[in-house]
């Protein structure tokens, strides 16, 4: 009887762990899921390359404040390779971003030169 009780109380704990296991899995593939990239368009009003961070100001007047790394691609819309630090403020630039939490990370930025520099 004992012998029987044990297997019974094992094949419980392995379902539950079982069931455990795919509630997890499942939480990862959603949180996945949420990670869509969003994207903005806008000037660029602030720019440090020092704290890795931008924000965008939108045509409504909404800020977007990104972080990035140096990992992320940036496009000048003109010939040429391009960085973070090559952008000046009120660049037109769109912005593709990742949120996570309460942080928008840069994922990618394609910018315009204001006119008068470059």
């Amino acid at each position: 009887m004992r012998t029987q009780s044990k297997i019974v109380g094992a094949l419980v704990v392995l379902t539950a762990v079982c069931l455990a296991s795919a509630v997890i899995a499942q939480e990862k593939k959603a949180e996945k899921a949420k990670a869509k990239a969003e994207k903005v368009s806008g000037d660029i009003g602030l720019l440090d390359t020092d704290k890795n961070y931008m924000i965008v100001v939108t045509k409504e007047g909404k800020l977007v404040t990104v972080d990035f790394n140096q990992k992320t691609k940036v496009t000048a819309l003109r010939p040429g390779p391009a960085k973070i630090s090559d952008i000046g403020l009120g660049a037109a630039a769109s912005v593709q971003y990742i949120k996570k939490g309460d942080k928008n990370y840069l994922n990618a930025i394609e910018y315009v030169a204001k006119k008068g520099g470059d």
